[in-house]
């Protein structure tokens, strides 16, 4: 089932205000909670506690609102200064602004950059509002910044933060800002959109790209990984039968006899798969012992994998021969 986008009306201070009155809560709150605790109308704070839903800064249990496990600590840590930090965290997972801030990287207008993502996700709200929210809470995240000429760009760094965590914290956050833009563009927009339908992240992707050298062998596991759930997603759709098979080379031979994918692609699946076993399973049949992966090794699977991805898609949709 694909995934239902919409953005809210909503300032990204008064966001984080309700995600940080969840987060600090000792029990779970009503939306009759939330109403109570601010001084802004009840249909302000429904879309205030709607935004934070879709972003996962908060989530639901038993039908009431309760911290989110991933960035629930980092908001009830921060000061109210600091807590535009965990709200960038969670739109740089939010693929819908991940693709406008892509556009944007390629020189689009924020207008274009809105209407293009709000064509390609179907979200379900309109192209003006969607381009004003993602302008406001970029600029008011670090996101993005205006150049002299008024025109939105993406900062390379952040200067001037109030700690040395908070500033740690962002220029990692920079670094997987920057992974995940060279990802959506090595694999494309469609196939982009195709794997967030999917409910295929590519946070793993971007991990793999920014940790080669110090998780090497980790780094090759979870791109071949991500490659293995894009092939059995994709052979599903093309009614190939992956749930009879195991792993990427199987899933690559179904799909083969869809004429989804040609011979040569099939070859690379192969190479792929071998990389995901040595990745993955040890030690080897083969030898009895475990492989060792280089920081070369672990860069080549991590960029093999979204190039192939971009192949066998646009393959797939557009019968484009390309790698």
């Amino acid at each position: 089932m694909s995934l239902q986008f919409a953005v809210s009306k909503v300032s990204a201070e008064f966001m984080m205000d309700v995600a940080k009155a969840v987060s600090s809560s000792p029990h779970p709150l009503s939306k009759r909670d939330l109403i109570k605790s601010f001084e802004k109308s009840g249909v302000y704070v429904t879309n205030a506690i709607s935004q934070c839903l879709q972003l996962g800064l908060i989530r639901i249990q038993d039908g009431q609102y309760v911290s989110s496990d991933k960035y629930g600590d980092l908001i009830k840590r921060s000061e109210r200064s600091q807590l535009y930090i965990a709200l960038r965290q969670a739109l740089q997972s939010y693929p819908p602004f991940l693709l406008y801030l892509d556009f944007i990287s390629k020189g689009y207008l924020s207008e274009q950059s809105a209407t293009m993502t709000t064509g390609i996700f179907r979200i379900q709200s309109p192209r003006e509002l969607v381009e004003t929210m993602f302008r406001n809470w970029g600029l008011q995240t670090g996101l993005m910044e205006l150049d002299t000429s008024n025109k939105l760009t993406i900062p390379e760094a952040e200067k001037g933060l109030p700690s040395e965590y908070v500033a740690s914290l962002v220029k990692a956050l920079t670094a997987n800002l920057q992974a995940s833009i060279f990802l959506i563009e090595t694999m494309s927009p469609p196939a982009y959109a195709y794997l967030t339908e999917k409910s295929i992240g590519i946070e793993d992707l971007s991990n793999a790209l920014m940790n080669y050298e110090t998780d090497s062998k980790g780094s090759a596991n979870k791109a071949c990984q991500t490659f293995e759930h894009f092939l059995f997603k994709l052979g599903e759709d093309v009614g190939a039968n992956v749930k009879g098979c195991n792993g990427t080379i199987e899933y690559a031979v179904a799909m083969r006899g869809q004429n989804v994918i040609l011979k040569n692609q099939l070859h690379l699946c192969d190479g792929i798969g071998g990389l995901r076993n040595m990745a993955h399973h040890d030690p080897d049949k083969e030898t009895g012992k475990p492989w060792t992966f280089t920081p070369q090794g672990a860069i080549i699977s991590s960029l093999i994998v979204p190039t192939m991805i971009r192949s066998i898609y646009s393959y797939w949709k557009e019968q484009k021969q390309e790698f």
